[in-house]
């Protein structure tokens, strides 16, 4: 296509010049001669006014006709001296002629001013005739010569003309095959596409957990990877309210905290907690991403699952679905790092059920084991940031991470932990210290510039926790 427009364009522009040439050369001269040829013709009739005038005005008129077309002749021939193409003695003997012949016009003209009317008459008629037949036939040859240049110019357009087509027909035909070839490439490299397209997306279908939800959070479509995690079918889900596929006592929370982000544009990324019909717990991460036209208005939401059941019953306590102490030995690592990167405190605080064993002892191992459940739900509905952490390390004992707090503010929250506890009102007729179920809190705030490492970091909170066992039901913070 392009070598075909390259190719037309090049031969438009051969011809284009091959028709101003013939403008530009051939039709201005014989156009010019032509009009000498007029011009000689009227200045002869005027010559013959001359001579035949009967008073000083016609007279004057006539020799100003004369004059008049004598500089029109000589515009005439300063066109053909410009643009004529063949040999300059051609021009030259016209011209020459053209001039002699003002010898003769003045000769006429002298003779009639002196009232040699008889002698005027027979130079006009004789002398100047003749001189202007002369004059014609070699105006006329200049005519002919460039009629013929013409002639030359269009026979060479014409072939270029036929040359151009046959250029242009063959390249066309070529480009035609080529579309051709091209589009039959297109549609097998189409075909193929759309079915390696199908297949993509059978995999993803059947294994990505993925949905399409509209502003409010209503399901648009989901795969049937999700709809295996959730164990719901397409048509129990289609329609309905998302709810971000949260169904724990979390979810409304959970909700309005991925709409605060999202809605912004932002994408949201945390961790969903769902309970399945079978009544087993199963957790998954979670990315909610917004989808935007083309002014950037937010108009639904993908949002993307992956089941971290497996990986998250290895690192939480199958008791309390806190993280267990393996996870703890990782965050802990991680949460000092990212204290000294940000330049903030991290508290590592541990916890401790006071007489536990007592109330073991009194009210029997299940109804521990629901306190336990208790003590640690008081606990994570107190953490409400992302790099908050709860730990079950073993038995009564639980740990928190915090960050971002002084050892004022961490005594602050520490003391809520403890007496909200205290208000789950949990019967312990065995403690000494309270009718209800009580826990000693040690803590130790972690500077960023300080030099404690996670196993100092354990050590310096467990001896908190020792000071605070010795009074109970009581929140020791060392730094």
């Amino acid at each position: 296509m392009i070598a075909l427009g390259g190719v037309s364009l090049y031969q438009m522009r051969n011809i284009a010049n091959d028709v101003e040439q013939i403008y530009r050369h051939p039709f201005a001269v014989s156009n010019a001669a032509r009009s000498i040829g007029f011009h000689l013709a009227s200045m002869q009739r005027h010559m013959k006014d001359v001579v035949s005038a009967v008073n000083e005005t016609d007279f004057e008129a006539a020799i100003t006709g004369v004059n008049k077309h004598e500089m029109e002749s000589l515009n005439n021939f300063q066109i053909v001296f410009d643009r004529f193409l063949g040999e300059q003695s051609q021009i030259n003997s016209a011209y020459q002629l053209f001039i002699d012949w003002k010898v003769i016009r003045d000769d006429a003209i002298r003779m009639a001013s002196n009232g040699e009317k008889t002698a005027a008459a027979m130079v006009t008629k004789v002398r100047s005739a003749r001189h202007v037949e002369a004059l014609n036939i070699e105006v006329n040859k200049l005519t002919k010569f460039a009629y013929k240049k013409a002639e030359e110019f269009h026979a060479r357009s014409q072939h270029k003309k036929d040359k151009a087509l046959t250029h242009i027909i063959i390249l066309m035909m070529a480009a035609v095959s080529l579309a051709v070839l091209i589009a039959v490439y297109i549609m097998k490299n189409t075909i193929k596409l759309h079915k390696e397209r199908i297949q993509r997306l059978h995999l993803i279908d059947q294994n990505i957990m993925l949905a399409s939800l509209d502003v409010q959070g209503v399901v648009l479509d989901v795969s049937n990877a999700l709809c295996r995690f959730l164990g719901n079918t397409k048509e129990e889900l289609i329609g309905r309210p998302s709810n971000f596929f949260d169904n724990s006592d979390e979810a409304n929370t959970t909700s309005q905290a991925i709409f605060k982000t999202v809605k912004t544009g932002q994408s949201w990324k945390g961790e969903i907690k769902r309970f399945g019909a079978d009544g087993h717990i199963h957790w998954a991460s979670s990315s909610v991403i917004p989808n935007s036209d083309g002014n950037f208005e937010v108009t639904g939401y993908t949002n993307i699952l992956v089941d971290t059941t497996s990986k998250k019953l290895s690192v939480t306590d199958k008791l309390t679905t806190l993280f267990n102490r393996r996870r703890y030995e990782e965050i802990i690592m991680r949460e000092l790092r990212l204290s000294k990167r940000n330049d903030t405190d991290m508290t590592l605080a541990m916890i401790d059920i006071d007489f536990f064993k007592k109330y073991n002892d009194r009210y029997g191992h299940p109804e521990g084991d629901r306190a336990l459940s208790l003590v640690a739900e008081c606990l994570l509905k107190h953490l409400k940031r992302p790099n908050d952490y709860a730990f079950r390390m073993g038995g009564e004992e639980f740990a928190l991470i915090f960050s971002d707090l002084n050892v004022l503010e961490t005594k602050i929250f520490l003391e809520k932990v403890r007496s909200a506890i205290e208000a789950l009102h949990i019967e312990h007729a065995n403690s000494s210290v309270c009718k209800y179920l009580t826990v000693s809190i040690g803590a130790h705030v972690v500077h960023p510039n300080s030099t404690v490492d996670e196993e100092r970091a354990y050590i310096l909170s467990d001896k908190a926790l020792y000071m605070a066992k010795t009074a109970r039901n009581t929140v020791v913070v060392t730094s």
